[in-house]
């Protein structure tokens, strides 16, 4: 299953070291997001529900680094990209692909967008790929439904659903993040005609 996020469930006694090169050298993230997720693939009987804690960090000019954590807050697993690269280390070997695409393939064996943790983590479609506004704030962008949550401003849940292929959903929930994801106004985001699918997976 997923490297860098079935850990959580199988690999506790294996940390990855706590000291590591952080993807750009000297510099602070611009967005520092920590929670809870939770990765729902497949269909019963053969459903698969990973989940963990995770630190996202998000830099200028489309870097970024995402920690894996398990249940327990150990440090499992570390996902870092660029828009030329990305890089996983499970403490043991780390390993480079050409694209965040082939690396969440390779780590889920799902091809998870590279909006999912640059721009959907900001309550937001990606502004560089098309994308469908729909009703109550949610959007579908790259094959995916994506339905952030807000309360008090804040964005605090984020759940995308995979439109075709086997089922899968991603869920978010945000603890704290630095600075603060604040919601645009409500109105901005225009209604479709029919309503968003509700989710049957439940976040962590």
């Amino acid at each position: 299953m997923a490297i860098w996020l079935g850990v959580v469930l199988t690999l506790a006694g294996c940390a990855v070291p706590a000291a590591r090169e952080r993807v750009v050298q000297g510099m602070q993230p611009a967005q520092d997001i920590r929670g809870r997720i939770s990765v729902v693939t497949g269909d019963p009987p053969d459903q698969h529900n990973v989940y963990g804690g995770f630190r996202l960090e998000l830099f200028a000019g489309g870097d970024g680094a995402f920690d894996v954590y398990s249940p327990l807050g150990q440090m499992l697993a570390r996902a870092s990209w660029s828009r030329q690269w990305a890089r996983l280390d499970d403490g043991k070997q780390t390993r480079r692909f050409t694209s965040f695409e082939a690396m969440t393939l390779e780590a889920l064996g799902l091809a998870l967008p590279r909006a999912a943790l640059q721009d959907w983590v900001r309550g937001k479609p990606a502004a560089d790929l098309p994308s469908q506004p729909l009703t109550h704030g949610a959007f579908e962008q790259v094959g995916w439904r994506v339905r952030p949550r807000w309360r008090d401003g804040q964005l605090y849940l984020l759940r995308a659903s995979r439109l075709q292929g086997p089922p899968a959903e991603l869920s978010l929930v945000v603890d704290r993040a630095r600075p603060e994801v604040a919601a645009s106004a409500p109105s901005a985001v225009a209604s479709a005609p029919h309503a968003v699918a509700a989710s049957g997976a439940s976040a962590p």
